[in-house]
């Protein structure tokens, strides 16, 4: 059987977490399972890409299951699960000291953490398939009602994230905030950019540097608020108006995820935090550096404490370039000549042209440059054409003095697409390529209105 895959996002990961996103989505009672996908490099990143008739019944079946719950006792159920890696690693991390720990304990902890990242991995996956599914459905049915999409599109409550960029903001309001308080919100927010064990936490200095970039504190903050308050007068309002029983089931639920969607990040990027003490006290075990132990599978590491293995050759042949299949139930990674051979099993865009959904409408030109991760924001300048696979709170600075934005990924409802229409920059979404396909210093014209790129 000829097997098609999609694209669903690509991050920049290494091989432990990316083994865990690998092993999602495997036969539930409820839903259809996806046996069948690949972790491919594309740049600077890693797509992930899905069977396309696997993917397409598990996007249904969690769809229909979702229309059969209550979905507020949901909702807390789901944010619940995504609590519980927060909990459990702080149960297993504090006041810790890993240096004395004998190496079956690590490796014991390895295989608990890696089950536990597949279990979060899991209900992340969860987000996107609501995305793909009931959201473009909505997408389609309010297309010419950008309002009522940006009113669905509003969280319910405040992510920590969110939370985050207040209070920086109000600190921002104090002429000199004094180091005890910049150190207070380091200790409070250090694991914002931490996206993977190995990524740097804040640090005062960054902490510094985002305040010098905040122009207009009062302004912003007024405007979050207004955001958030309007947005949800609006939907409330709005909700009672549609007699359709399962069309209002399917906008309380897209609505529910456009919270939970954002709130996986409050708990993830905390727990990855907590655990890094931990990998660097296996990397110090295994003669690897903190960065290199991302490269090695759950059962490389366990190998290397238990049996004293020598991973160092392996290590640097996959700093270099890597791959994961996984097909029914067997996760190899892939290096060399075998990556190539499974780039071939991806159609790739032989037209290379950037086109996709408008955000929010509108022409712009400007340079091109390129953020995949927070460590790359000191780079972009005022008028820059910001393109990214997806835009998340702490984006916001940078979207604000944006010439215009394009993501890979994302619908109508997505983070991108609800700031641009409040700045109003025109925004093209959902690209798949943009990344790929456009590079630091490219000069483009971004016609949103028809959601074209063009190089200049």
């Amino acid at each position: 059987m000829k097997l098609h895959y999609e694209k669903m996002w690509a991050r920049k990961f290494g091989v432990f977490l990316a083994s865990a996103f690998m092993s999602v989505l495997q036969s539930k009672k409820q839903l259809d399972a996806c046996t069948h996908k690949l972790f491919l490099p594309e740049g600077n990143l890693h797509g992930i890409y899905f069977e396309k008739n696997e993917l397409a019944k598990v996007i249904a079946s969690y769809g229909n299951m979702l229309l059969k719950k209550d979905i507020k006792r949901y909702s807390k159920y789901y944010e619940a699960r995504l609590a519980n890696f927060l909990k459990w690693t702080i149960r297993k991390t504090r006041g810790r000291n890993f240096s004395i720990s004998a190496d079956g304990q690590l490796a014991s902890l390895l295989t608990h953490l890696h089950k536990k990242a597949i279990d979060f991995s899991e209900f992340q996956f969860y987000a996107f398939l609501v995305l793909e599914g009931l959201g473009r459905e909505i997408e389609k049915e309010f297309r010419e009602r950008p309002d009522i999409l940006e009113s669905i599109a509003t969280p319910y409550r405040l992510t920590r994230l969110m939370r985050a960029r207040v209070e920086l903001l109000e600190m921002a309001q104090q002429r000199w905030p004094g180091d005890d308080a910049l150190q207070k919100y380091v200790n409070t927010y250090a694991w914002i950019p931490v996206y993977d064990f190995i990524d740097p936490p804040l640090q005062i200095l960054d902490v510094r540097a985002q305040l010098k970039d905040i122009r207009h504190p009062q302004i912003e903050l007024a405007e979050m608020k207004a955001y958030m308050r309007q947005g949800t007068r609006k939907y409330k309002s709005f909700l009672p108006t549609v007699h359709s029983k399962v069309l209002r089931k399917k906008i309380e639920i897209v609505h529910a995820f456009a919270y939970l969607k954002e709130v996986r990040d409050d708990y993830r990027r905390h727990a990855y935090y907590l655990w890094q003490p931990f990998w660097r006290e296996v990397a110090r075990r295994i003669n690897v550096s903190f960065a290199e132990t991302k490269y090695l599978t759950q059962e490389e590491l366990a190998e290397a404490l238990l049996y004293k293995k020598d991973f160092s050759r392996l290590v640097k042949e996959r700093t270099r370039r890597y791959a994961l299949q996984y097909d029914n139930g067997k996760l190899r990674v892939l290096t060399g000549p075998d990556i190539n051979r499974a780039l071939k099993l991806v159609k790739r865009n032989a037209t290379k042209e950037v086109r996709e959904q408008s955000a929010f409408s509108g022409k712009s030109s400007g340079k091109v440059n390129v953020l995949y991760h927070q460590n790359d924001f000191p780079k972009f300048r005022k008028g820059d054409v910001l393109v990214t696979p997806m835009t998340h709170v702490e984006f916001l600075p940078l979207m604000k003095i944006a010439s215009a934005i394009i993501t890979d990924e994302g619908g109508i409802t997505c983070h991108a697409a609800i700031v641009s229409r409040e700045l109003k920059i025109p925004c093209i979404i959902g690209t798949k390529i943009a990344t790929e396909v456009l590079k630091d210093g490219d000069r483009v014209e971004v016609d949103a209105t028809k959601g074209i790129v063009r190089k200049l």
